[in-house]
């Protein structure tokens, strides 16, 4: 049985796209790897490489993994060229880690023989797929192709130990995803003066200017904020920072769900609608608090949520509800899944 699997995902400057759909599908690689259910050699990455979609080849390119980066927008969504592509890969298996895929897609991709998965799939492609996993959002029709919920988050680590809650808030860790395209980061500094001084802030970034790293820096210096205020760019020890947080300010993609499944409050800022909807649900779900007004970046928001978050009893009561809603468990979760409904795709 041909083992060969492909996973279909970007990563860029766009609207709606960041890091995460390449950040989820490389941890869901690895761990198949890892479990010996499939060779490295039989993964292969596809991604574009258009103007606005320029981050996936360098995501991939550290990764070790197989990938083909297309140009000219041979993979642009949805289009009879990325059909064909997927079509003539000579995979048996594909994930499709996108916002939307069309029923025409998945059902040409599906005629040709080929299984498909799906990931957070607001398209008609979602009813048409072998599988489709809706872990984030709980806004889409059920089916019988479909599992939702927090069950089955694709998070980097296998295992989380949450630590104490702190009574008092000393250390905030603040981070906006892969790439911050709506310069929340900024948004942050510039208003770090609502911040109280006995905390230290650890900032976690990830694609960033040159330039624009420097005005962080250049920042920090002038408002003399340099023994309260670091800046780490994608630091090895990540989950080492995140866990030994008393607060995150976060956007709404992945990192969100890691600090909950460390039970570290947060307070969300969205990048993408979707994001915004995110933090909503979380909020809902008594886990975070929304930080904006809406898709408008407020400081009087901002500031009030932060006061709001003095409460240790509070805080206690969303850590321990982060706690039990997302155990960091989705991606055994989801292997089990795929094992049952494609036992030919992987090794023994």
């Amino acid at each position: 049985m041909d083992r060969k699997v492909i996973f279909r995902c970007d990563a860029g400057h766009a609207p709606d796209i960041g890091t995460g759909h390449i950040t989820r599908s490389k941890t869901l690689a690895t761990n198949l790897v890892e479990k010996g259910l499939l060779r490295k050699n039989d993964i292969s990455f596809y991604t574009r490489q258009d103007p606005d979609y320029d981050l996936g080849k360098s995501y991939l390119a550290e990764s070790k993994f197989t990938y083909k980066a297309f140009p000219d927008n041979a993979l642009k969504p949805n289009t009879s060229s990325e059909l064909k592509i997927l079509q003539n890969s000579g995979a048996a298996l594909i994930f499709m880690d996108r916002l939307s895929t069309s029923s025409k897609l998945i059902k040409g991709i599906t005629s040709a023989g080929k299984k498909v998965v799906t990931f957070d799939d607001y398209g008609s492609g979602r009813a048409c797929a072998d599988l489709a996993i809706s872990a984030i959002f709980d806004d889409v029709c059920k089916s019988d192709n479909l599992v939702r919920g927090y069950r089955y988050l694709v998070l980097s680590k296998s295992s989380y130990s949450p630590l104490p809650v702190s009574q008092y808030i000393n250390k905030i860790v603040a981070t906006f995803g892969g790439y911050d395209s709506r310069s929340l980061c900024q948004f942050f500094l510039e208003n770090s003066e609502i911040v109280p001084t006995t905390c230290s802030v650890d900032i976690i970034l990830g694609s960033c200017d040159e330039n624009i790293l420097r005005s962080y820096y250049k920042y920090i210096e002038s408002n003399r904020l340099q023994g309260r205020f670091k800046i780490h760019i994608f630091p090895d020890n990540y989950h080492e920072i995140i866990a030994n947080a008393d607060l995150a300010i976060t956007s709404g993609g992945l990192s969100i769900f890691e600090f909950s499944a460390y039970g570290v409050p947060s307070i969300g800022l969205p990048q993408y609608e979707h994001q915004l909807r995110t933090i909503e649900n979380l909020r809902d779900a008594g886990i975070s608090l929304v930080g904006s007004d809406g898709m408008n970046l407020s400081q009087h928001k901002l500031k009030d949520c932060l006061e709001y978050m003095n409460d240790f009893t509070l805080r206690n009561r969303m850590a321990m509800c982060a706690r039990e809603k997302i155990d960091g468990l989705g991606t055994d979760r989801i292997i089990s899944l795929l094992i049952n409904n494609f036992p030919d795709n992987f090794h023994g």
